[in-house]
């Protein structure tokens, strides 16, 4: 199943690709994410904001902002104790009447994530979630493609557990997309 996955990434990212306007396409590697966890088990981003970031998202931490024509390359690195690791991330869309995690194909492939030596490659499934334990245990560092495709503020969730005590914490800042045109 991973190999129909990454096959389906793959041409889905030629086709998208094929229809941008090539010259206008800038990719930016912001600063990397960190999620530390604390020793009382809460995860949090210590990543300040993006100077770019919306007023209203200036003092949250790990917000990301992607001009019009940017693809982004974001690094996510865990710190903290050992037995903590990259379980889940999520993405979704923020829009007046809350937050909508029901993506269709098209907002799906906008997102592609990958362990960091590119080996294995997930796009999030129709609730905007992907299953990062399927990249590796003990995941302490992982990828993630921004196309910005279109003009669209999303929220992003990342959640890390600790392998020996199966509790949980939540990380959740936001990432402002300017799209391509």
């Amino acid at each position: 199943m991973k190999i129909k996955h990454i096959v389906l990434v793959l041409l889905i990212t030629i086709f998208v690709s094929s229809c941008a306007d090539m010259g206008a396409l800038t990719v930016v590697t912001p600063p990397d994410i960190i999620v530390n966890v604390n020793n009382a088990g809460v995860a949090n981003i210590t990543t300040p904001a993006s100077g770019k970031c919306k007023i209203s998202n200036q003092g949250k931490n790990g917000c990301l902002h992607f001009d019009k024509g940017q693809t982004g390359l974001v690094n996510f690195k865990r710190t903290g104790p050992p037995a903590w690791a990259f379980s889940s991330f999520q993405i979704c869309k923020i829009s007046e009447s809350g937050n909508i995690c029901d993506l269709n194909i098209w907002e799906r492939i906008e997102f592609v994530v990958t362990n960091e030596d590119g080996t294995a490659m997930l796009i999030p499934d129709q609730s905007g979630v992907v299953n990062l334990t399927l990249l590796g245990d003990s995941l302490d560092e992982f990828i993630l493609l921004n196309q910005n495709s279109f003009a669209q503020d999303y929220y992003y969730s990342v959640d890390v557990c600790n392998t020996n005590t199966a509790a949980c914490s939540t990380a959740d800042p936001p990432i402002e997309n300017g799209g391509k045109h």
